[in-house]
């Protein structure tokens, strides 16, 4: 019909197309059926009615008649404004709104594979696998909806993609997206489903489809719930990464010395970190491993019930040189992260003997016993000398000597000092002050042996008094009782008193029980726990039987560069009655051979640099410390050092002033913060440039990085999907996606209409009436 143009012409059509269908006739003003049935009944009576009068013949007048009433009903038509319509609509397409989950915990490899002897694959493969397997799912729902491809970490950003919708880049049919390498470092769900529906706003949305796995430090609150409610967009989840949260062991610190002797006991504490909140039920073996031979130095089992987050080991070396060890952990259950289960670090072995100066004021049993052993002992090269002896006396050791050292050059000579019971005015006051600078500042250990005359009260008001752990009175009182001894955790730490008795190494449980007599110590000094100074820690202790206090036997304190212990008795040998000189020979060995492991360590250190604490968060302030050892330094230091942090890779991140601490000459100090998560080296260009080695190490971690929880959450995403009347979707099920989103597109009538009243069809069909009426009313009346 529209095809004709005669008939376009006489309709006035434009905007219909010509070969358009299903065009019918509306009304501009519609009347119901009854009451054009009324108007049309009325119209043919008064058309009759008006023709009665006229005379003529009959036919004639029914035939006027009639062509009133059409003319009437043409009237009536044109005043309820006749229009042609072509039924039209406009489909605006809903919106499905795809998250991909590019957080670093994508990388981790706990996946299962479709294979059941296949290893592990990290979720960002598995990931990879659900788009690429579904890519038909894709297209159906690109050809049908409206597809935005988010990919999320710390928030909401484009994915590209190969083929986009003109104007709009992130909006794309293809069923090939880009989703990038995983490298955000926390997940905030709740943000980027936030940014998405953004991005959609005022667009009707069908769905989120919310590829993840689960873990996130910012899950949905209320507010985005009731948002996803309100609007009724249900959160479709597809799960990656395992079904069973999987915990992880990682060996986070290792404090172990850079030099040590030869067949020494070397202590090696190592920090572990539990990640996540299974990594607390992982049974571990942690062993420690001489990379060039393969051997096992040390071994220890941490249970899942233990709450220890720091073990020690211990290991006695035989081979001299530079050896690289590795300390590996081994878990009964799969591991989240194996990369993180192991670490190396290098270690200088050096076969030289320990050069000890022992003094001592009068020649008691427990004299008599140390000298024998320190002669004995082949890695130990001693100088003794007894002042209550003759003249004549021949000073024993197996360098003897005939008088002390009067000069720091001499002092140097000693990686050990042990003071007996003797008077503080048998040294003159050039010889305390140098044997103090010779524990500060070259690192020396000093090991007082407590006794009943002099040891420590003649020492008050001395230069070494601030070498003595105790504050307060120096006069002490004896315990008036036999005590046993038992070590503490620092013990362990540092590698002492671990006595080796039938095979097993420990402290033997004879030494701590009063009923084997032969371990009972006779006298000890009664040092109550609060007048030990700040830095003092015991080593060793017994408990008083009266009131339960814990009274501390021996004690281990640090003076600048250098290490001291204080032992609260002189009966250590008496345990020869018991087991022979075997525990008393490791006691004291064991104590002079930490005492001088650090004197080692130190002796070529003229700068030692420091950061504490030595692990904090973003954000939180780390102190650095540089104090320097050598005078000579502190002339050409000036007023102030510089630090160098950088990371493991050697990226310098930052340069510190560290200004001279008020009151000191050799002291350097200041605050700095962090805000990048990352293990640092902290290192000093002035003592480089004088050829010397100073460095410390600092970790900065962050407390939302994710990757200290990296097990799934599956629950939080089935919480999601079910609190929005979604679900959350196996990988079986991906294909039926485009059936559970429901159709929440909006058809809007936007129908083509064309008038006809004004046309020239109505004027046309209404000259006609009228001139029909005209003409017939002129024949009627001449007939």
């Amino acid at each position: 019909m529209m095809n004709s143009p005669l008939l376009r012409w006489l309709f006035d059509i434009e905007s219909i197309p010509a070969n358009a269908e299903d065009v019918h006739l509306v009304w501009a003003r519609p009347l119901s059926p009854w009451l054009w049935t009324l108007l049309i009944l009325l119209a043919v009576v008064f058309a009759f009615w008006s023709y009665t009068r006229l005379q003529g013949r009959r036919a004639g007048r029914y035939t006027l008649a009639v062509a009133r009433a059409l003319i009437i009903a043409l009237v009536l038509v044109v005043l309820t404004g006749p229009m042609v319509e072509l039924p039209r609509e406009i489909v605006e397409p809903d919106w499905v709104l795809m998250l991909v989950d590019r957080s670093e915990s994508m990388t981790i490899d706990d996946a299962p594979t479709n294979g059941t002897a296949a290893p592990r694959r990290s979720r960002d493969a598995q990931l990879r696998d659900i788009l690429e397997d579904n890519e038909a799912v894709w297209t159906e729902l690109a050809d049908n909806r409206k597809v935005l491809w988010l990919g999320f970490h710390s928030g909401a950003f484009n994915l590209e993609t190969e083929s986009s919708a003109p104007g709009d880049s992130a909006v794309s049919k293809t069923t090939t997206v880009e989703i990038g390498e995983p490298t955000g470092r926390r997940t905030r769900v709740a943000r980027a489903i936030e940014q998405a529906l953004q991005r959609a706003a005022a667009r009707p949305i069908s769905g989120v489809v919310l590829f993840s796995d689960g873990r996130t430090d910012d899950p949905p609150d209320r507010s985005v719930l009731r948002r996803l409610q309100a609007d009724q967009v249900p959160v479709y989840s597809i799960a990656v990464g395992s079904t069973r949260p999987l915990g992880d062991l990682a060996v986070r610190r290792i404090d172990a010395p850079q030099r040590a002797f030869v067949r020494d006991k070397v202590p090696v504490v190592i920090d572990v970190d539990r990640l996540g909140a299974a990594g607390g039920q992982l049974d571990a073996t942690i062993r420690l491993i001489d990379e060039l031979t393969g051997e096992e130095l040390d071994a220890v089992v941490l249970d899942a019930d233990s709450d220890q987050d720091q073990v020690t080991l211990t290991a006695s070396p035989n081979l001299t040189g530079e050896a690289s060890w590795t300390v590996v952990v081994e878990t009964a259950e799969p591991d989240l992260i194996p990369e993180n289960n192991s670490k190396s670090f290098l270690i200088e072995l050096v076969d030289r003997p320990l050069n000890v100066l022992f003094i001592d004021g009068y020649p008691r049993w427990e004299y008599r016993y140390l000298k024998n052993l320190l002669v004995r002992e082949k890695s130990i090269e001693s100088s003794v000398m007894l002042i209550s002896a003759d003249r004549d006396f021949a000073q024993e050791g197996n360098q003897p000597i005939t008088r002390l050292p009067r000069s720091p050059e001499e002092f140097a000579e000693y990686d050990v000092l042990v003071i007996g019971d003797l008077p503080s005015s048998f040294f003159s006051p050039d010889q305390l002050d140098m044997m103090r600078n010779h524990v500060a500042e070259r690192g020396a250990g000093l090991l007082w042996i407590a006794g009943e005359r002099h040891t420590p009260s003649s020492y008050a008001g001395s230069p070494l008094a601030d070498l003595l752990p105790l504050r307060g009175s120096l006069s002490l009182a004896p315990i008036g009782e036999p005590v046993t001894m038992q070590p503490t955790e620092l013990a362990d730490r540092l590698g002492v008193l671990q006595l080796v008795t039938a095979g097993q190494v420990g402290w033997p449980r004879e030494l701590m029980d009063p009923r084997y007599t032969w371990s009972a110590l006779s006298y000890a000094q009664r040092i109550e726990p609060g007048r030990l100074k700040p830095t003092a820690v015991p080593l060793a202790e017994t408990v008083d039987e009266f009131d339960g206090t814990h009274l501390p036997l021996v004690v281990h304190m640090r003076y600048g560069a250098g290490q001291i212990v204080y032992v609260a008795t002189d009966e250590i040998w008496r345990w020869r009655y018991g087991r022979g000189e075997s525990l008393t020979e490791q006691f004291w060995v064991q104590m002079v051979r930490m005492l001088g492991r650090e004197s080692f360590a130190s002796s070529g250190d003229r700068v030692l640099i420091t950061a504490n604490p030595r692990r904090v968060e973003t954000g939180q302030p780390a102190r650095i410390e540089a104090r320097l050892l050598d005078e000579q330094l502190i002339d050409e230091a000036g007023a102030a050092l510089t630090a160098i942090i950088e990371t493991e890779d050697g990226e310098r991140i930052a340069e510190v002033q560290l200004p001279q601490v008020d009151g000191t000459e050799d002291l350097y100090a200041a605050t700095y913060l962090l805000d990048r998560a990352g293990s640092y080296r902290i290192k000093l260009p002035f003592a480089q440039s004088v050829n010397l080695h100073a460095e410390a190490t600092l970790d900065v971690i962050a407390p939302d990085d994710e990757m200290r929880r990296p097990e799934t959450d599956h629950d939080l995403l089935a919480e999601l999907s079910s609190a929005t009347g979604g679900q959350v979707l196996q990988i079986d099920q991906v294909a039926e996606l485009p059936k559970l989103l429901p159709n929440r597109s909006i058809k809007t009538l936007n129908p083509l209409t064309e008038r006809i009243w004004d046309t020239p069809f109505v004027f046309v069909l209404a000259l006609l009436l009228f001139t029909m009426e005209w003409i017939g009313r002129k024949l009627v009346r001449l007939a």
